[in-house]
């Protein structure tokens, strides 16, 4: 994962604090009869004696598979939205759970710990390979799967529905979200085959894209049936984005463009900016600014994330995939 997710993941926009509500018991519904249960995963395997009480969630992924399966975290990670929580998952807590802000490293261990958890669900957290020692010899803590930020979002929520004794609950959202996306491409054909660019600009003079497969972003548009970019995928390096000068901006000249800006003034420069203007992606009108909660949710699929985007995003990618 490049700078380009990294920005997003650890951008602070406001904290909640948790009050006197914290200190009661969560209510999770997880069912005593299922445990013990163990999690395996990349860094280990994680054993749960009895149903946890209280939970915390270091990412999107593990916090929205965790409300769906009916429970409330006492803790969660810092996402995009008003008090740091996405405007997806937002509808959904009931609580008044404590966020989490990230520091560069990840989140602070004693600020977790605080809490008091019986259960860390950090399946989708960035920062986990570095800080999973720290918290897995006091607390029962999972991690990811298959990689770094690169777990599908059915990967995490299958490990939660694990963790909390609800793996028939998690198979019934699998399927439920699946068949939304599923009619996605059945609704929207002209969406079959097209090829697309992400990009994020955070700052002035270059231009983020997202270029590799692997990147949660691209799939969530590849389960749409859109292909990424031949250019795109052909840059260099193993990180999930790379950094494009003015220069080179003609590698985002394909049937769809997607953009989001950090910043108005870098809207404004790059719109002005010739090379950029004369691309045939934008002369087609088949280019789309992001805003930043629509680019959080392609950045993060999560059970909740996926039905935002479809409902807020989709429209958007029919039209300009309708562009002459």
């Amino acid at each position: 994962m490049g700078i380009l997710g990294v920005a997003l993941m650890v951008a602070t926009l406001g904290a909640a604090c948790g009050g006197k509500s914290e200190d009661k018991a969560q209510a999770t519904g997880a069912k005593s009869a299922a445990y013990p249960v163990t999690v395996e995963h990349k860094l280990g395997k994680t054993v749960i004696d009895k149903a946890p009480q209280r939970i915390v969630t270091l990412s999107d992924a593990d916090l929205d598979a965790l409300l769906l399966l009916g429970i409330q975290p006492v803790g969660i990670a810092e996402s995009s939205g008003p008090d740091g929580i996405s405007p997806w998952a937002k509808p959904k807590i009931t609580g008044q759970p404590k966020v989490l802000s990230p520091g560069d490293n990840g989140y602070k261990v004693e600020e977790v710990l605080a809490l008091k958890p019986d259960l860390i669900l950090a399946g989708g957290d960035y920062y986990i390979k570095d800080q999973y020692d720290k918290y897995a010899g006091l607390v029962p803590t999972t991690a990811f799967e298959k990689g770094n930020f690169e777990d599908a979002w059915q990967v995490t929520l299958r490990q939660v529905a694990r963790a909390v004794g609800k793996v028939d609950e998690g198979e019934k959202i699998v399927k439920d979200v699946e068949a939304k996306i599923a009619k996605v491409k059945t609704d929207h054909p002209v969406l079959v085959g097209r090829k697309f660019a992400v990009s994020q600009v955070w700052e002035a003079g270059s231009v983020g894209v997202l270029r590799s497969k692997d990147d949660a972003g691209v799939k969530m548009l590849n389960d749409f049936g859109m292909v990424l970019a031949p250019g795109v995928a052909a840059l260099p390096g193993e990180e999930f984005a790379a950094q494009l000068s003015l220069e080179k901006v003609g590698v985002l000249d394909t049937d769809v463009l997607l953009v989001y800006y950090t910043e108005d003034t870098f809207r404004t420069a790059l719109e002005g900016n010739t090379l950029f203007k004369n691309l045939t992606v934008v002369k087609r009108n088949a280019y789309q600014v992001l805003r930043q909660e629509q680019f959080s949710a392609l950045r993060t699929a999560t059970p909740l994330s996926v039905p935002y985007l479809i409902d807020n995003v989709v429209p958007d990618l029919v039209k300009v995939a309708k562009a002459p």
